[in-house]
C-alpha cells in the first residue's frame, strides 16, 4: 500500500527531487522513527497492530506519511543552496568567522606548501580567497578564475552566459550540480540522525550500542560523503572554466559590445553592479599585492577533522560511560 502510494507521488516530480531530497528524507525519517519505536515498545508487536489496522486507516496513515515527506523534501530541496554555502564555510556572523578560523588557516598553509602550480584546481590563486573547507576552496577556485584570467566577475556573469550554452555542456554542468547537491543532502542529514538519533537514545537511557552505533555509523556516512562531494565539484569547476574558456565571447557578441575584452568586462562589471553607464571612463585600479595575507604562525598545523573525529568520537564514550 505504502510502496503504491509513493509510486504514484514518485510521477509528480523529477527524477533530481526524488534522488537529492525525496528519497533520503524518506530514509532518514525512516531511520529516526525506526530508533524512537524501538525504544518505546516492541517493533514486532507494533507490525502485528498496524497489520491488524483497517485498511483505510492504514491508507490515511501512509498518505499523510508520504505528504510530511514531500513537504520536508521540498524544504530540503529549497534550501540545497544554503547546504552547499554551509559546507562550503561560509557561516554568518563573527562566531561563524571564529568557528572557522582554524579551518581556513590550516588550508593557507597547505596552499603555501602545495604550491598553486600543484593546487590550481583545489584553491583559488589569491590567499584572501581561501575557504575554511576543501569543497568551499575547489568552488571558490572555479569562481575566482575568470576574474584571474579575464578579468570579469563569474557571480553576476554567470547567470547571462549559462543560457549561450550548448545542450552539452549545460547538461554536464547541471548534472555536477545535482551531484554535489545529492552528497551534501545525504551528509547533513545523516548528521541529523546522528545527533537526533543519538540524543534520543541518551535521553531515554536506550542500549549503549544502539547509541554508539547510531551516532558514530551517522558521522561516518556525513564525513564520507562530504568527502564524495569532492570529486563532483572539481568536475564543476572544470566545466565552469571551459564555459568561460569558450563562451565568453558569445556572450559579448550577443550584448552587441566590441573593443578590448578586459576593459569591457570591468565596464560591464560596474553596469551589472552599480548601473554606472558603459560609457563611463573607468578610474584606475591601485596595483597592490594579491598575496597580503600575513604568514600564519609557526607551530603545526593539524587538519581540522583530527579535531573533529576525536571530539565525536571521545563524546560517544563519554556519553556511555555517564550513563
Amino acid at each position: 500500500m505504502l510502496t503504491a502510494v509513493v509510486r504514484e507521488t514518485s510521477s509528480l516530480f523529477d527524477r533530481r527531487f526524488l534522488l537529492n531530497a525525496l528519497l533520503p528524507v524518506l530514509i532518514t525519517l525512516s531511520l529516526l522513527t525506526g530508533v524512537v519505536i524501538s525504544t518505546l515498545t516492541d517493533p514486532a508487536r507494533m507490525w502485528r497492530e498496524w497489520n491488524n489496522l483497517d485498511a483505510t486507516l492504514r491508507v490515511l496513515a501512509g498518505t499523510g506519511a508520504v505528504v510530511v515527506s514531500v513537504v520536508l523534501a521540498a524544504v530540503v530541496s529549497g534550501r540545497s543552496q544554503s547546504l552547499i554555502r554551509c559546507y562550503e564555510g561560509l557561516w554568518p556572523g563573527r562566531l561563524g568567522d571564529a568557528v572557522m578560523l582554524p579551518g581556513r588557516r590550516w588550508h593557507r598553509r597547505r596552499a603555501r606548501r602545495l604550491g598553486f602550480d600543484r593546487a590550481v584546481s583545489d584553491y583559488p590563486a589569491d590567499m584572501r580567497d581561501i575557504m575554511p573547507t576543501r569543497l568551499g576552496n575547489i568552488l571558490r577556485a572555479a569562481e575566482s578564475y575568470p576574474h584571474e584570467r579575464y578579468g570579469l566577475d563569474a557571480v553576476v556573469t554567470w547567470p547571462r552566459l549559462f543560457p549561450l550554452l550548448p545542450e552539452g555542456l549545460a547538461a554536464a554542468l547541471v548534472a555536477a550540480r545535482a551531484e554535489i547537491e545529492f552528497h551534501v543532502t545525504i551528509s547533513a542529514l545523516a548528521s541529523l540522525v546522528a545527533v537526533g538519533a543519538g540524543g534520543w537514545l541518551a535521553a531515554v537511557n536506550g542500549p549503549a550500542w544502539l547509541f554508539l552505533t547510531c551516532y558514530w555509523a551517522g558521522a561516518a556516512t556525513a564525513w564520507l560523503t562530504y568527502r564524495g562531494a569532492l570529486a563532483p565539484a572539481r568536475l564543476y569547476g572544470e566545466h565552469v572554466r571551459v564555459a568561460f574558456d569558450l563562451y565568453r565571447q558569445e556572450l559579448l557578441t550577443h550584448l552587441g559590445i566590441e573593443g578590448d575584452e578586459r576593459d569591457q568586462w570591468a565596464r560591464l562589471n560596474h553596469f551589472w553592479y552599480r548601473n554606472i553607464p558603459m560609457e563611463t571612463p573607468l578610474l584606475p585600479h591601485p596595483d597592490g599585492p594579491e598575496d597580503d595575507v600575513p604568514e600564519e604562525p609557526s607551530w603545526p598545523a593539524f587538519p581540522p577533522q583530527l579535531p573533529t573525529w576525536s571530539l565525536i568520537i571521545l563524546s560517544g564514550l563519554l556519553v556511555v560511560w555517564l550513563r
